[in-house]
């Protein structure tokens, strides 16, 4: 994967802002661990080992490693496969973007994954590498709260309720939220004027798109949006039920 020396620059210098914009940075630990041991240091000093949900967060992630020495050498992710064969992301996301090196080798025993500036590729998770931590800027609240009243307390707080408009909102809001006391989370979506709208003012009112994957006509009393943790979509809930939620800084 070859980018301009340009776009090269400016992949650069987006990477915390682009990869990271309202959720948190990555961070590059120089200290070769295990799969799991470096899954546990990054939940211990930040949120989580990294991950990347699409091609152009890859390049990005591709562009930072470059910078980082002149010398290709690999670097743990958060990707790995579980024991019914699903690959997920360390925090519970299940994986639907990859970027496997065609020269990976097929090892059954390789279930932990490495980013290279080839691709990725199935590692031993009891091989030693250095790897990217992820941390978030998403606050978990461990309150059951309306959907009203968790609105309000992240505004108080200077902060929004949480919006899921990507695969990668969605693999960041679950890592963070591992630790929630209910399945379902609150998050801005709700149902007006005869659509679902993500409310949440730093992009106040803004019709969600892909209606067809929104919640399906939502009875008068379940007009707001919560994320099922377990099944990883969007549910229709009762307004006035009390649910955990999670607030962000859009600043």
């Amino acid at each position: 994967m070859k980018i301009s020396t340009l776009r090269l620059l400016i992949l650069m210098g987006l990477f915390k802002m682009t990869l990271c914009t309202y959720f948190g940075n990555n961070y590059y630990v120089k200290e070769q661990m295990t799969w799991s041991d470096a899954r546990k240091y990054c939940r211990d000093k930040y949120t989580d080992l990294s991950s990347i949900g699409n091609q152009y967060e890859e390049e990005l992630f591709i562009s930072y490693i470059s910078s980082l020495a002149s010398v290709r050498t690999s670097y743990w992710i958060g990707l790995y496969q579980d024991d019914s064969d699903n690959w997920k992301w360390s925090g519970g996301t299940n994986a639907s973007f990859f970027n496997w090196d065609p020269q990976d080798p097929i090892d059954p025993n390789n279930r932990c994954v490495v980013e290279n500036q080839a691709g990725w590729r199935k590692k031993n998770c009891e091989d030693k590498f250095f790897f990217f931590c992820f941390k978030s800027h998403l606050v978990l609240v461990k309150e059951n709260k309306t959907w009203e009243e968790a609105l309000e307390h992240c505004r108080i707080k200077g902060m929004e309720l949480f919006s899921l408009r990507s695969y990668s909102d969605l693999i960041q809001v679950m890592a963070t939220s591992r630790t929630a006391e209910i399945n379902n989370m609150w998050t801005s979506l709700r149902y007006l004027a005869g659509s679902w709208l993500w409310v949440d003012r730093i992009l106040a009112d803004h019709q969600a798109k892909n209606q067809n994957e929104m919640p399906q006509c939502p009875t008068w009393t379940h007009r707001c949006g919560a994320l099922s943790l377990d099944e990883q979509h969007l549910v229709s809930w009762d307004c006035a039920d009390r649910l955990n939620f999670v607030c962000y800084n859009g600043a």
